[in-house]
């Protein structure tokens, strides 16, 4: 079971992978990027032993708040590409593309999309893959509808989830969250649901720890935070 310090150490091991093929004016961004990394990791194992002490004094939650803050099943997103997918696996009739879809290769993605002409920049269209370019493994998967995004998995880089959810764009390189999007640790274990009206919190937005004790729950009214919930039952406004 993959932990937060397993993902710092992938997180690195794909920017130094990025690091091969990267431009000369990049490298020192991704570079930046790598120590930043490298000092979070070193931060996280000095505060490992007081975040052990934290969690032993959590008090345990009664029957009715465990189960109103235990998640929700997340969205089923229609993916059909399974979550351990490599990109060497992956061929055109994989990818369903619909008439007049062009499938476009790349090194580290494979997507599908209207081509516009020379010179001009295809519409996507239909599913797009990126992948880790150390591992070869999934990074996101995504579904356009003329160019507009309609849902996504993200992936974490030791493997697993690590968000899913609905969009409900209406313009090109807008990303406008709908519905519950759920996002999860390194282990698997949601950390984050919360409900968007396009793009607006609206309804609870409920937080846990990796281990799954719960942070707080906000409510919130067209992004409006009406009340906050703890682990203790107390309430307090916004």
């Amino acid at each position: 079971m993959a932990t937060q310090r397993d993902e710092l150490q992938a997180s690195i091991r794909e920017l130094e992978a990025a690091l091969g093929s990267a431009p000369a004016e990049m490298r020192p961004l991704l570079e930046q990027q790598i120590q930043a990394l490298k000092d979070a990791g070193a931060l996280l194992e000095r505060a490992e032993p007081e975040i052990a002490k934290n969690q032993a004094q959590w008090v345990p939650l009664s029957p009715e708040l465990a189960a109103w803050f235990a998640p929700v099943p997340p969205v089923v997103v229609p993916t059909w590409i399974p979550d351990d997918t490599h990109r060497a696996a992956v061929t055109e009739a994989w990818m369903r593309p619909t008439e007049g879809v062009r499938v476009y290769f790349d090194e580290d993605s494979v997507g599908c999309a209207v081509p516009t002409g020379p010179g001009s920049v295809p519409i996507r269209e239909g599913l797009s893959l990126t992948f880790h370019r150390s591992t070869g493994r999934l990074e996101s998967q995504r579904f356009y509808q003329q160019g507009l995004l309609r849902w996504s998995v993200d992936y974490h880089a030791t493997g697993g989830r690590a968000l899913s959810g609905f969009y409900a764009a209406t313009e090109r390189l807008s990303y406008p969250e709908h519905g519950l999007i759920t996002r999860f640790a390194p282990n698997g274990t949601v950390v984050s649901q919360q409900h968007y009206d396009r793009g607006v919190l609206h309804g609870w937005a409920k937080h846990w720890e990796e281990d799954g004790y719960p942070v707080c729950a906000t409510l919130y009214d067209a992004g409006r935070a009406v009340e906050t919930v703890l682990p203790d039952g107390s309430r307090r406004p916004g």
